[in-house]
């Protein structure tokens, strides 16, 4: 078992999914990622609790955790990720992010090493890179404007940024940075720049 995390692995399995993605930048819209893999399935503390007939308290009691929780099957490799709707949409995003994180890298354990791949690529699908660097973010709250992310998580991604750095490839990089651009101007940085 491997007992450090794969920064490198976690890092760059973010920008692998960003690829797919079509929707707004520089707040990448987390539900729209979801509903492009079709490994994935995606339900609210609410339903679950009302098609199981508990309340919403007695949910919680239940659930793996306050905020989310996935089920995966590493025979399928499919996953389902739970997360409680109550909480706020920064919390909601990331939460998301996190478990997709644990589907993405095929966690079959939650455990430290496990938690902490998944930080990383949550923090990278929702605070890329490349737009941190096109965007000059300094202050945790131009991490939290930019990228609609709670402080805490504003801060961890700051001070985590020279790792993520590190570890993304320069491919992923410029597969990204490119597509951020499209998005905001309508033309590819070789149309721009020939």
């Amino acid at each position: 078992m491997n007992k450090c995390p794969n920064y490198n692995f976690a890092t760059n399995a973010a920008y692998k999914v960003l690829e797919n993605y079509t929707g707004p930048y520089p707040q990448i819209d987390i539900f729209k990622v979801v509903s492009n893999l079709s490994n994935v399935s995606i339900h609210t503390y609410s339903e679950t609790a009302t098609k199981f007939g508990f309340t919403f308290p007695q949910f919680l009691d239940v659930a793996m955790s306050v905020h989310g929780y996935t089920a995966y099957n590493t025979i399928s490799k499919k996953g389902t990720i739970y997360f409680n709707d109550l909480k706020g949409e920064r919390t909601i995003r990331f939460t998301v992010a996190h478990e997709l994180g644990h589907i993405i890298l095929g966690h079959a354990q939650d455990n430290d090493v496990a938690r902490s791949e998944a930080n990383c690529f949550a923090r990278n699908l929702l605070c890329p890179v490349p737009l941190r660097d096109g965007y000059h973010l300094k202050t945790v709250q131009d991490y939290c404007e930019c990228f609609n992310i709670s402080e805490y998580m504003a801060k961890i991604t700051r001070d985590w940024n020279s790792s993520d750095e590190f570890y993304i490839s320069k491919e992923n990089y410029n597969i990204i940075n490119d597509r951020s651009n499209v998005y905001i101007s309508g033309y590819t940085l070789s149309e721009l720049y020939g």
